[in-house]
């Protein structure tokens, strides 16, 4: 059996974000109706399982081919050695605290697929929502070897 081309499924998985988002910019970074938000310059916070099922559908793939794919090519961020990317996070948004089922994703992946096939001249904003402040210390050891979120990822931050 041949080892998986992550590449060929990063590709189809960037042209479909990219072709998704040109038939609805609320997808992304609109807090409260988008699928995934930039909480950070580095990073996006996507709701799941729903970003995976959604990305998925829109590449013609199976929902744990995508989730393997990111968490091998490092696109969701995942801690060793159990490389599980989901977990519980509360954000705030206009002062309201809600908690959400989610995972965090690399920039980079989002933002390439929207410049190279949405054709956005640069990156999406940080948008307004931000992490509870409560949430810093547990989310700490996640991003072990990683590029820390920075404070303005948070809500309440007095750095």
């Amino acid at each position: 059996m041949p080892l998986p081309d992550y590449q060929d499924i990063l590709t189809r998985l960037q042209m479909a974000l990219g072709k998704a988002y040109l038939a609805e910019p609320s997808l992304l970074n609109v807090p409260g109706r988008s699928l995934a938000c930039k909480v950070d310059p580095l990073y996006y916070l996507a709701l799941e399982p729903a970003f995976a099922e959604r990305l998925a559908k829109a590449a013609a793939l199976l929902p744990a081919t995508v989730v393997e794919a990111l968490v091998r090519t490092g696109n969701y961020i995942t801690r060793a050695p159990e490389r599980c990317h989901e977990l519980d996070v509360n954000v705030v948004l206009h002062g309201r605290t809600l908690a959400l089922h989610g995972s965090f994703v690399d920039a980079d992946f989002i933002d390439r697929a929207l410049r190279l096939y949405a054709g956005l001249p640069g990156s999406l904003e940080v948008s307004e929502l931000r992490i509870a402040g409560d949430c810093r210390a547990r989310l700490e050891p996640l991003f072990e070897n990683k590029t820390f979120l920075r404070p303005l990822a948070f809500a309440g931050s007095t750095f």
